[in-house]
């Protein structure tokens, strides 16, 4: 540690060293980061060469000769105890540690004796710094990794710390915050590639951005290029910043309050509070959502007069005009939405070959206003949603053993539906079929809409969007949790993901494809982690390919398709095996997997079965015979079997036939739709053919 006498500015200044004394003699080689308590007359030193990066206190009585007064150890893992930061006012310590991402509050009163008060973790778990609101019950932090946050907590009880905000410049972008500091309730922020922030804290609940200087026009988001430090404390009131690539900047700043606008969003028929309606004040991009007490809090540094929109899935919007705004004054709105009318609306599910229904299938419709509603069908193919608001839908139908269907279409009152889907194997994870998860890795397979993160400047590690050909925006992603990147990849084993058994015998010639995604990139050494794709056939399991580390579609969507048997005897109790894994030393390792589909023409569509009874037709679509397989168990007259084309007109007939067996039709039947009926004058079953 340097320590520069300034007595004799400005004609000499003095230097020297201290490296510890005492207990901690000559053991002092490094420290992170200092703060000096001069009310106190202590200095405190954190991330220091002492055990596990203890915080060490020194008496200032002679400032330059400090002595060793004790020391601070968190009382938990080894790895939790080094310390990137810390302020001490009043003897109480605020600490940033910024590895486990928590802050802690010690009373360090008695300097051989410290106590812990309490602990906090932080918006992205990787706490940088903190400092004190002016009153001393708020305290602001920072995490230093990518789409971090300034965040605000009340710590007027430390038996119940709450978080207030958390805020950001350049929403979106990955921007990574560095230091904050308080001064008059304003924060005055170094962003990296953002440079410096002044945000208005005075209602800590509802911070307001009122000043932004950009200290690095070569670029913006993530990255740890620009503004590294900044300082507010000059007796001229100027602010100094510190930039890694463009050098020294010195601010004369203007100071001014946010204009805050904050209400409560309620039902207008109930006086429920509505969470997640979207507040816009319009010809700004200022929006925010209401939270879960129907509470909004939001503002602009700009003064005027402006029309606000409020609106939530379910409920007409509302747009309140002429709403004034000023600098410093808290404009309250509460606002009252009306709720749709609804209908009940019903549909059916049908197989798109046989015309028969489809028990237990899984129907989702979701609108242009934003609405989803999910139902399953019964036993009878049908499904019924209670309270459905008229408007266009996208109605998505599916079943494993069936190609899920998505199509756009109007509900009106009244009218039902027929969603038909078409038998065979395919799944873009619209729906949860069941894919098994597990592995050893606390990173595992997540199905759903992927969350980007990156690394670098803009690369992606997890993929923002899934494959865009397919019906949803899901996929199946490792850890699908957001920022860090580094956080939320594939750590310390591997992830598995085994897809539902599926019969790959009711195929000629079955392909399987699918499209991958994976990324290894450099982390703590050389990249060597793979993915690996397998299928098994209920015996053996083989290969379909290995994706490493050096595969020059690293970090890219491929779709990969290979003929089933020329990989392994095709059985009815197949699956896929996706396993990505992270060896040691660790990479930063992501897999995606979307749009499973086994293709091939069907020779044994998926059984029309009622009970023991049963109609297949085989090759279906035909070019030139086509051959009825049936079991008509519980029929108890004779057989009759009737084809009729689109129009409903009798074909061909075949009278006399068993209650089971196998009939062949079709050289006389031109190209066209057709409807096979079997029937005993009582009872009788249908399937639909495709002559080509």
């Amino acid at each position: 540690m340097q320590i520069i006498d300034l007595s004799d500015l400005p004609t000499s200044i003095n230097t020297t060293y201290y490296g510890g004394d005492g207990i901690i003699s000559g053991q002092l080689t490094t420290i992170h980061a200092l703060h000096c308590d001069t009310a106190k007359g202590f200095l405190y030193l954190y991330g220091t060469s002492i055990g596990n990066g203890n915080t060490i206190f020194l008496d200032l009585a002679d400032p330059l000769n400090p002595t060793y007064a004790g020391e601070y150890v968190y009382p938990g893992s080894s790895s939790d105890n080094y310390v990137h930061d810390g302020i001490v006012e009043n003897d109480t310590m605020y600490e940033s540690h910024i590895y486990p991402g928590f802050f802690t509050v010690v009373d360090v009163r008695n300097k051989s004796n410290p106590v812990l008060l309490a602990t906090q973790q932080t918006p992205t778990n990787f706490t940088h710094n903190t400092w004190l609101s002016d009153d001393h019950k708020t305290l602001f932090t920072t995490d230093e990794n990518s789409g971090s946050f300034l965040g605000a907590y009340d710590i007027s009880d430390l038996g119940n710390i709450r978080e207030l905000s958390r805020s950001q410049t350049a929403p979106g972008s990955g921007a990574i915050i560095h230091n904050t500091h308080i001064l008059n309730d304003y924060a005055i922020t170094s962003w990296y590639k953002e440079g410096v922030v002044i945000t208005d804290v005075d209602r800590p609940e509802n911070p307001i951005e009122v000043g932004h200087y950009d200290t690095y026009p070569q670029g913006s988001g993530d990255g740890f290029n620009g503004c590294w430090g900044v300082y507010p404390f000059l007796p001229s009131g100027n602010i100094v910043a510190s930039d890694i690539d463009n050098g020294l900047f010195v601010f004369t700043p203007t100071y001014v309050r946010g204009c805050y606008l904050e209400g409560i969003i309620t039902d207008s028929v109930t006086n429920a509070t509505i969470n997640g309606a979207l507040i816009e004040v319009l010809a700004t991009t200022l929006t925010k959502n209401s939270n879960a007490l129907g509470e909004y809090k939001t503002g602009t540094v700009v003064s005027g007069t402006y029309d606000v929109r409020v609106s939530k899935a379910g409920y007409y919007s509302k747009t309140i005009t002429g709403v004034n705004l000023a600098n410093g004054v808290l404009t309250t709105l509460d606002v009252a939405l009306s709720p749709f009318q609804t209908f009940a609306f019903s549909g059916t599910v049908l197989d798109s070959l046989t015309g028969q229904v489809v028990p237990n299938a899984t129907v989702i419709i979701s609108s242009s206003l934003g609405l989803s509603y999910k139902s399953t069908a019964d036993v009878s193919g049908a499904f019924t949603f209670s309270s459905v608001v008229p408007d266009d839908y996208t109605i998505y139908a599916g079943k494993w053993g069936y190609r899920t269907s998505c199509v756009m279409q109007t509900l009106i009152p009244g009218t039902p539906i027929v969603a038909t889907i078409a038998p065979g194997y395919y799944d873009d994870f619209t729906f949860d079929y069941g894919w098994a998860i597990s592995g050893t890795s606390g990173n595992s397979w997540e199905r759903g809409e992927p969350v980007g993160t990156y690394y670098g400047s803009s690369s992606e590690s997890n993929p923002e969007f899934d494959v865009t050909t397919d019906c949803s925006d899901s996929c199946f992603v490792t850890d699908n949790g957001g920022a860090p990147y580094n956080a939320t990849d594939v750590d310390n084993g591997n992830t598995i993901l085994t897809s539902p058994v599926f019969d790959g015998t009711i195929y000629l010639n079955p392909t399987l494809s699918y499209y991958r995604r994976y990324l290894c990139v450099n982390g703590t050494g050389s990249p060597n982690d793979t993915m690996r794709i397998s299928i098994n056939n209920g015996s053996t399991t083989v290969r379909v390919e290995t994706v490493g580390p050096n595969d020059p579609t690293n970090g890219n969507w491929i779709q990969h398709t290979v003929l089933l048997s020329s990989l392994i005897t095709v059985t009815s109790t197949m699956s896929m095996i996706v396993e990505v894994e992270d060896q040691s030393p660790g990479n930063i390792v992501e897999g995606a997997l979307d749009k499973f589909e086994i293709t091939g023409q069907l020779i044994n569509s998926v059984p029309n079965t009622i009970g023991s009874e049963s109609i297949n037709a085989y090759p279906n679509p035909f070019s030139n015979n086509i051959t009825i397989n049936y079991t008509l168990a519980n029929y108890s007259n004779s057989i009759k079997l009737i084809v009729r084309d689109i129009l409903g007109k009798t074909i061909l007939e075949k009278s006399g036939l068993a209650g089971k067996g196998n009939v062949q039709i079709g050289a006389e039947l031109p190209s066209g739709i057709y409807m096979i009926e079997l029937t005993d004058g009582i009872n009788r079953m249908t399937q639909k053919v495709v002559k080509q």
